[in-house]
């Protein structure tokens, strides 16, 4: 792995304090930012539309198994979560790892809007109850989701370092595969007009994307950015060692939900939620003793994540002791908006400007001053929108006893996704605009004694 040791000061807070990393990274194989600029919009509007439509249909959070419903989790996790994280994982991987994922010019653009597509086309076959439509979309985002994973599989199999951000990274490829499985499965049943799908299969399949998928990559994407950007200790190792279970679980799980084995689903359920617990605790115990002390929209939302996981487990919990199926509800709007939603604002309010001043400073031979991180997207607009957010989960979390709040729940988090939206584009012009000028600028030439 080479190590970039000036990308150490790259960080500087509102106060303006500079920050480092506790570890080394590598940033030379980071890509031209174009193509995760372009999946972290789809995906931002990917979730907006899943917004949309339960403000369209507000009744939807009344059962877990209304038309809406199924249309709008589909929509925000394969139209919007996933283009997110494989754009974030275009970064990422080779920060994480120094190799960089393989990228098919002209084949991007393509898998890109096949996720969206995708999803569009599973929300079409929901809320018309026509399989063709249904069959379509699940093979347009099950195929680009596959193959997606194959990519970072390609990658993870070339690391030769087994670093514990890498070991999380397979732990989020397993959570993916296990989902897609699930899914496949799923799809294959409802085509074949199947008398009954398995209801435990179906719950298998949300926590194998939300807790290994979705669990991974955050637990991935922690290890590197609560230490490095909020300037903590380590997560324990210990605390890796037990992390890399999650698929373990949620294998024993799932087989215990196949074979109708009730002593092993319970277990099962409950270490996903120990393990969901600690991750919380331990990032607020790591947060609440940083040593840099601006409380920022990136700082807040770090401290939403943690609050989001736990209130995330504790609810899945009470959904599996409980025959009240609102608690189900709760918990997957918690899980799909409290901790996933929350966390992808979180980390776009730093992968974005991170990737942005990079790449800037890969163009700037002419060496002049350009703005800090904290300046790529202001921090005025930030907290704004993190707030909005967070009143809107808090809201989607409840509807599920109070229906009436399911209307504001949504358009609070649809005007949160199209701030972002706007916020981020504000970030790619600026972006734009600086490497014109620098492109323009005559290099510099160094002194000589």
């Amino acid at each position: 792995m080479r190590v970039v040791q000036k990308h150490r000061a790259a960080e500087a807070g509102s106060d303006g304090s500079c920050v480092s990393s506790p570890m080394a990274v590598s940033t030379a194989d980071s890509p031209s930012p174009d193509l995760a600029f372009a999946h972290m919009l789809v995906g931002v509007g990917g979730m907006g539309a899943a917004f949309a439509l339960v403000a369209i249909w507000p009744g939807a959070l009344a059962s877990r198994w209304h038309p809406a419903t199924l249309a709008a989790v589909h929509l925000f996790a394969v139209g919007g979560l996933a283009p997110v994280m494989f754009g974030a994982l275009f970064q990422f991987v080779p920060v994480a790892s120094g190799l960089a994922l393989p990228q098919w010019r002209r084949a991007d653009p393509v898998l890109l809007a096949a996720m969206p597509a995708g999803a569009s086309g599973m929300a079409a076959g929901f809320l018309t109850g026509e399989l063709a439509w249904l069959s379509i979309g699940a093979g347009l985002g099950l195929s680009a989701l596959l193959i997606s994973a194959g990519r970072l599989a390609f990658v993870l199999v070339r690391c030769q370092q087994r670093t514990p951000i890498v070991f999380a990274l397979y732990v989020a490829l397993l959570g993916l595969l296990g989902a897609l499985a699930c899914a496949a499965v799923l799809i294959v049943g409802l085509a074949s007009r199947a008398t009954e799908i398995s209801i435990a299969l179906i719950d298998w399949h949300a926590l194998w994307a939300v807790a290994g998928w979705v669990g991974g990559l955050v637990l991935a994407v922690a290890g590197m950015v609560v230490p490095m950007f909020h300037v903590t200790d380590a997560y324990p190792p210990a605390w890796g060692r037990w992390a890399r279970s999650l698929p373990l679980w949620l294998l024993a799980g799932s087989l215990g939900g196949w074979l109708g084995w009730a002593w092993l689903v319970g277990p099962s359920r409950y270490a996903l939620a120990a393990t969901a617990l600690a991750f919380g605790v331990l990032t607020m115990r790591l947060l609440l003793r940083s040593r840099r002390k601006a409380l920022d929209a990136f700082r807040i939302g770090w401290f939403g994540l943690a609050l989001g996981v736990m209130a995330t487990a504790s609810l899945g919990v009470i959904a599996h002791s409980t025959n009240d199926t609102r608690w189900g509800l709760a918990f997957g709007a918690a899980g799909l908006v409290g901790f996933a939603g929350l966390g992808v604002n979180a980390m776009l309010y730093r992968i974005v400007p991170f990737l942005i001043w990079l790449h800037w400073q890969r163009r700037n031979k002419a060496r002049v001053r350009l703005p800090l991180l904290h300046e790529i997207i202001p921090a005025a607009a930030q907290r704004p929108q993190m707030w909005i957010h967070a009143a809107g989960a808090l809201l989607l979390i409840a509807a599920p006893f109070a229906p009436e709040l399911a209307r504001s729940a949504a358009l609070l988090l649809l005007i949160s996704e199209l701030t972002l939206v706007l916020l981020l584009v504000q970030a790619m012009r600026l972006y734009r605009k600086n490497v014109h000028q620098l492109d323009l600028m005559p290099a510099r030439q160094q002194s000589h004694p």
